[in-house]
């Protein structure tokens, strides 16, 4: 059955659009920074879900929905702010193309031109964000060791970017993904950070205000490793503390009590308290320089790192859950309650259901095939049923006590005809042969024969079959036949192939 996908708003491509000549499919839309657009897309060449992401920063730009979709400028003076932003993005979209496969990232696999704008196409990922890591453990505050056992690759996977001359610079807990299968991937390495600074572009939310330095709010400011050195600091201060840091233009007057040391807020070793706060320097050139260094600082001089992250249990400063997560938490589980106990009586009703329906259209094809066969092949039939086949089947008979008489029979079992009308079976007693057209079958398996009967509108008859096939191949028939006008004909008949 085919998806039904709900409409966006009418400013963003609508799932079913096709891109990049017809190979990428929109399926829907899951982020909008005010810089780029990211869409949920799928590959139809490779068979396999990817990432869309679409140059529109909407504070500029417009969609001509009656020229396929192109993307325009609302005043011709910032066509030219708008072609500068299209080069940054296909100088980064380069750079990270050259790296794949670059473990750690979500990584970009191919850019184009269309609508008069940039499409960068990016793997897809799935899994929770740090954040939402995080909020599952219910603690407000953690130690550094703690935060460190998931930042560690991070760090790692930014010192390697670095290393490519590729900043970051929108580090914050939603843009760290914790995988399926257990890696730590960074998103959001396209949002082309050199653009923030424009004016032009209002407040674009791809800012981060509590993780991002001053350098990304000035239109000629250096950006480098120490840039992301902010943001992880940032990040960890965030989670060490329970709270977050303060915006840069809160700080740049030098108020103290803007941002408290760590050590003064919860228990965390001084020598680590001093280290988020150099990183945290409002000035690029009074930060650590490079993601290593920060690293060291935050470890003790003695203790092998990979060792005390990866297998050393940490001490976590737990508290009770947040009010609105336990009852976010409640509700969850009563609608899968409810959901499952919904599931289950429908189940219960419906299988029975299924059942009947899958052996009613059993029969159906059984008597429907019985009734088109020759002699032959509907002796050959009735003779390779199987007991449990002639039970669904036929009334049978067959293994009945020899001793009983015809009166006890009938008691015991009562007769089932196959009406072709009902397409089901009906009792004697509901046999109704005062129709303008009626067809019943009845078989019967009694000591090794089958007697066959039938009865409608233009004739009867009834065949008794031996059920033993003879040495040459046939069966023995008995047939006695009634016509309208009420004259019977008997005959025995050998019946062969």
């Amino acid at each position: 059955m085919k998806k039904k996908r709900n409409q966006l708003s009418k400013e963003y491509l609508q799932p079913g659009t096709m891109v990049g000549e017809v190979r990428y499919r929109i399926d829907g839309m899951s982020e909008d920074n005010g810089i780029t657009v990211t869409y949920c897309g799928y590959d139809t060449f490779r068979k396999r879900e990817v990432v869309v992401r679409e140059l529109f920063p909407r504070e500029i730009m417009n969609r001509d929905y009656d020229h396929d979709d192109d993307i325009v400028c609302k005043k011709l003076s910032d066509e030219s702010v708008f072609e500068g932003m299209k080069e940054h993005l296909i100088a980064r979209a380069k750079k990270l193309i050259k790296l794949y496969p670059f473990e750690g990232i979500v990584n970009v696999l191919t850019y184009f031109e269309e609508h008069n704008t940039v499409y960068v196409i990016e793997e897809a990922t799935s899994g929770q964000s740090l954040k939402d890591f995080f909020q599952k453990r219910h603690s407000a505050k953690f130690t550094v060791e703690d935060i460190m056992k998931q930042m560690e690759p991070v760090m790692d996977t930014l010192s390697r970017l670095h290393e490519k001359g590729i900043v970051h610079g929108c580090i914050c807990p939603e843009n760290i993904i914790l995988t399926t299968d257990r890696k730590v991937v960074l998103k959001q390495v396209m949002n082309p950070v050199e653009d923030l600074a424009w004016e032009c572009l209002g407040s674009p939310t791809v800012r981060r205000d509590g993780y991002a330095p001053v350098e990304l709010y000035l239109p000629e400011a250096d950006r480098g490793p120490f840039t992301d050195v902010y943001g992880v600091a940032a990040l960890f201060y965030r989670y060490v503390t329970g709270d977050d840091v303060p915006a840069y233009y809160l700080r740049i007057n030098g108020d103290e009590e803007a941002l408290r040391p760590a050590d003064t807020m919860t228990r965390i070793m001084t020598f680590q308290s001093d280290a988020l706060m150099k990183a945290l320097s409002i000035y690029g050139f009074d930060r650590y320089q490079t993601m290593e260094e920060l690293q060291k600082a935050l470890q003790p001089e003695d203790l092998d790192t990979k060792s005390l992250y990866s297998q050393q249990e940490t001490v976590k400063y737990q508290k009770r859950k947040p009010f609105w997560y336990a009852l976010a938490e409640k509700q969850r589980r009563q609608y899968y309650i409810a959901f499952t106990a919904i599931v289950a009586v429908g189940l219960i009703i419906m299988v029975p259901r299924l059942f009947h329906v899958g052996q009613d259209e059993r029969i159906n094809r059984f008597y429907k095939q019985f009734v088109k066969a020759s002699t032959y092949e509907q002796c050959d039939m009735l003779a390779s049923l199987s007991r449990h086949e002639r039970e669904i089947f036929t009334n049978d008979y067959y293994d009945m006590d020899a001793s009983l008489s015809d009166e006890q029979r009938s008691e015991a079992f009562v007769a089932k005809y196959y009406d072709f009308q009902l397409k089901k079976y009906v009792t004697h007693e509901k046999i109704n042969q005062n129709r303008p057209y009626y067809e019943y079958l009845k078989i019967d398996y009694r000591d090794k024969r089958a007697y066959v009967t039938y009865l409608s509108n233009e004739q009867s008859w009834q065949e008794e079959i031996y059920l033993e096939k003879q040495s040459d191949g046939s069966y023995t028939v008995d047939r006695s036949e009634s016509k309208k006008d009420g004259k019977v004909t008997s005959e025995k008949l050998s019946v062969r192939p």
